[in-house]
């Protein structure tokens, strides 16, 4: 009876201790006004969880926004760079902790929730940005893929950028595929396509993150990269 008893005091043990690391907050809790040290690193991600009509009144600079409410939140999410410590905001500090708690269970490290939210950001007279990023008015013109298969038929040369409005790295890549695709007129044709308006683009392309680049030469991809990607590696394909 006894040694019965120890075995059902062991299970009972390994349980309970077994439960409490499962249901456990990883994440960690960050005042966002701490925020304004660190706001230029480029190995963050500052992830703005509210809707458009609230990003519209004002975001912190180099915000990436995904709404907490939008059906595709989890989708999103996982196009976000992994290796990169995701801080996240709300108004107050409501929907970031349960979007925190949400990207803890899909897997994600470094996950901080910005307590105070916008507001605390915006009543500590720290610097945001307001009405220059409107989605809504931002349309991409949709292609097919039959459209697409025939671009990389007819030209020898083809650079596919996949992007996305709400991503911060593609805003910052956005003006240096401009710049590529202006010097090498002629020499390459560039694809820009925004990932939400080609949802097929996904599974196509097996897209884990974006930005994505992807080079074809005679309808064959010969390179790709994710993330921002510097001017003189794109041009050194064509020297």
């Amino acid at each position: 009876m006894l040694i019965i008893m120890r075995f059902f005091f062991l299970i009972f043990i390994t349980a309970f201790f077994s439960c409490s690391t499962t249901f456990k907050d990883t994440y960690k809790t960050f005042d966002i006004v701490a925020l304004k040290d660190i706001l230029d690193n480029q190995d963050i991600i500052i992830l703005d969880v509210r809707t458009t009509q609230e990003t519209s009144q004002g975001y912190v600079p180099n915000a990436t926004f995904i709404d907490y409410y939008d059906d595709k939140f989890d989708e999103k999410v996982n196009l976000i760079d992994r290796q990169k410590s995701i801080y996240v905001y709300c108004k107050i500090g409501g929907r970031s902790k349960e979007a925190a708690e949400k990207l803890n269970k899909m897997g994600f490290a470094g996950v901080y929730n910005l307590d105070g939210g916008f507001m605390k950001w915006k009543s500590s007279n720290l610097p945001y940005y307001i009405d220059t990023i409107n989605f809504k008015n931002q349309k991409d013109n949709y292609h097919t893929p039959t459209y697409l298969d025939s671009v990389l038929l007819s030209h020898k040369n083809v650079l596919v950028y996949i992007s996305t409005k709400w991503c911060t790295p593609c805003r910052k890549m956005d003006p240096i595929i401009d710049m590529f695709a202006e010097q090498y007129t002629g020499i390459v044709k560039v694809l820009k396509l925004d990932l939400d308006t080609h949802p097929f683009l996904t599974e196509r392309y097996s897209i884990k993150s974006i930005p994505t680049c992807l080079l074809y030469k005679n309808n064959t991809e010969v390179w790709r990269k994710n993330g921002i990607i510097a001017y003189k590696e794109l041009g050194s394909f064509f020297k």
